[in-house]
């Protein structure tokens, strides 16, 4: 088969630079960055914060083949600015993004974890549907409905 070892997609080899920047000498205030063992994922999200920025005029990615694991990013930037400034606060601006993500989903699993173990506790028949207080004139037993919220 001629796809390479999927470690391949993740494995950076010793002394290989996960970054490399160069200045583009045809355009003035732009820069090519090549980052090694990424894939569209980061390409697209660097590309898209960047072009948040007002001091970017242009920015765009490219894979240079499916089978290489590698983004090519171009930036051009004002002349207020540096291209490699402008992606390393796109990198801090990601890294920040990522971080509020994940305490918003762990305070959320927090939060339906403590609303299924008090109602696993219960029989079956005694419990009722979350949020939806229980009524006299419905049945709401036996449904054979339970909620597994082992990560």
């Amino acid at each position: 088969m001629n796809a390479p070892d999927r470690f391949d997609l993740f494995y950076l080899p010793p002394g290989a630079k996960k970054m490399t920047i160069t200045p583009d000498p045809k355009v003035e205030n732009g820069a090519t960055f090549e980052i090694l063992r990424e894939d569209h994922t980061m390409g697209n999200l660097i590309r898209f914060k960047l072009l948040e920025e007002p001091q970017v005029v242009f920015a765009g990615y490219k894979v240079p083949h499916p089978l290489e694991h590698n983004v090519i990013l171009k930036v051009q930037t004002t002349n207020d600015t540096k291209p490699d400034m402008m992606v390393a606060k796109a990198l801090n601006d990601l890294i920040t993004e990522v971080g509020y993500l994940k305490q918003k989903f762990v305070e959320e699993l927090g939060r339906a974890r403590a609303l299924v173990i008090p109602r696993e506790q219960k029989p079956m028949e005694e419990q009722t549907p979350l949020g939806i207080p229980a009524r006299d004139n419905i049945p709401i037993g036996n449904t054979g409905v339970g909620v597994d919220m082992d990560f």
